[in-house]
C-alpha cells in the first residue's frame, strides 16, 4: 500500500526526523471495503433469518395467549366445580340437621333456621332457635297439663237423698247448718 505523502503539510521541507515523528503521528484513513455479492447474499439470508425468528415468535405468543386462555378457562370451570361442590355439601348437612331438628321436636320453620345456622356455624342463632324451641314446648306441656285435669264443679247442690246425707254429715263437721 502506497503512503500518500501530500496530505501532510510542509512534507518536502523536513528533516529526516520530523518526517518519521510526522509519519509516526499522521493517521491513516482506511477506505471502506467495497461490498461484494457474497455480503449481499449474508446480509438477505441474515434478513430472512431474522424475519423467521420474528414470524416464529409471533406464532408462539399466539399460541400462548391460547394456552393462557384456556388455563383462565380451566380455572373458571374448576371454581364453578368448588363452588357448587360447596353448596351442594351445605345442602347436605342442612337437610341431616333438619332431620334430626324434627325428630326433636322442632317445627319445621324453626327447624330450618336451626339447620342453616349449624351448617354455617352460627353458634348465636343456634341457641336462639333452641330457646324458641324450649319456650314453645313449655306452652305446649303446660297446656297438656291443664288439658288432664279432672272436671271442676260448678257447687250446685247435691241431688240425690245419700249426697245430701253426707253434705249435711260435713257441714256438721265443720260447725255449718244442714242444707234441707
Amino acid at each position: 500500500m502506497k503512503f500518500d505523502t501530500s496530505k501532510i503539510e510542509g512534507y518536502a521541507e523536513m528533516s529526516a526526523e520530523d518526517k518519521v515523528q510526522a509519519l509516526e503521528g499522521f493517521e491513516i484513513e482506511v477506505p471502506a471495503p467495497k461490498e461484494n455479492d457474497d455480503t449481499e447474499k449474508l446480509r438477505a439470508a441474515l434478513t430472512k433469518a431474522n424475519s423467521e425468528a420474528a414470524e416464529w415468535k409471533r406464532q408462539f405468543r399466539e399460541k400462548q395467549t391460547e394456552q393462557e386462555r384456556a388455563e383462565a378457562e380451566r380455572v373458571e370451570r374448576e371454581k364453578a366445580v368448588e363452588e357448587e361442590l360447596r353448596g351442594l355439601r351445605r345442602d347436605k348437612a342442612v337437610s341431616g340437621f333438619l332431620a334430626q331438628c324434627v325428630t326433636l321436636g322442632y317445627d319445621n320453620d324453626l327447624a330450618l333456621r336451626a339447620a342453616e345456622a349449624m351448617a354455617d356455624g352460627n353458634a348465636a342463632e343456634i341457641l336462639a332457635c333452641q330457646q324458641e324451641f324450649i319456650e314453645a314446648k313449655t306452652k305446649q306441656i303446660e297446656a297438656n297439663a291443664l288439658n288432664k285435669q279432672p272436671g271442676l264443679t260448678t257447687g250446685a247442690p247435691p241431688v240425690g237423698a245419700k249426697d245430701k246425707e253426707e253434705t249435711n254429715k260435713l257441714r256438721g263437721y265443720f260447725g255449718l247448718p244442714p242444707i234441707s
